[in-house]
């Protein structure tokens, strides 16, 4: 739908389920991570010269190879590398500071809310399959995971808990120049 007249690409990423850490490419004519992940019709993954790993030892258990990942076990997925996008946002955004838990994983970083007049209303609205997350950092003690700090993560937002710390500055409007463009927006 986006990507037809875009040429294919390969993206590579990392991708979390609760027990295992799934590393490799995917070919797509999509520039957005979540755009691919919210494809209405996909339900997996397939990703090219993949390797998997355990979990907390990182033990390699396959690879590389050709596989499929069923997107419902996904907890969380993020590029390897910076992707390319379009410099425009949809719809305005700002950026909030959140912690989210998700299975064994703890996450902290920036989650993108719609301007409401309220930050509930605006928390409740949040939607998508996938949802973005900048500026991450993700780990889990309980199974020796260190912290890894990614400037995209993508969350399986049906698996998600969302945290945002009482206090935070909101604003209920974009500034009037937020619609201009500005940097790339990879999700």
């Amino acid at each position: 739908m986006f990507g037809t007249f875009n040429p294919v690409q390969s993206l590579p990423l990392t991708v979390v389920t609760s027990q295992l850490i799934v590393q490799g490419n995917l070919q797509t004519r999509l520039r957005r991570l979540t755009d691919v992940l919210n494809e209405p019709s996909a339900e997996h993954l397939i990703l090219f010269d993949a390797t998997f790993m355990e979990v907390g030892s990182r033990r390699i258990v396959a690879g590389p190879a050709v596989a499929q990942v069923q997107l419902d076990d996904v907890l969380f997925v993020h590029a390897s590398s910076p992707t390319e996008s379009g410099g425009e946002m949809r719809m305005p955004k700002q950026p909030i500071r959140a912690t989210v838990f998700i299975s064994i994983f703890t996450i902290e970083g920036e989650i993108h809310l719609p301007y409401e007049a309220e930050l509930h209303q605006a928390l409740d609205g949040f939607g998508g399959r996938f949802v973005p997350m900048t500026r991450a950092r993700y780990w889990a003690y309980s199974v020796a995971e260190s912290p890894n700090h990614v400037d995209l993560l993508a969350l399986n937002h049906a698996r998600a808990h969302f945290a945002v710390p009482v206090g935070v500055e909101w604003r209920k409007e974009a500034p009037p120049d937020h619609g201009s463009g500005g940097g790339s927006n990879p999700w």
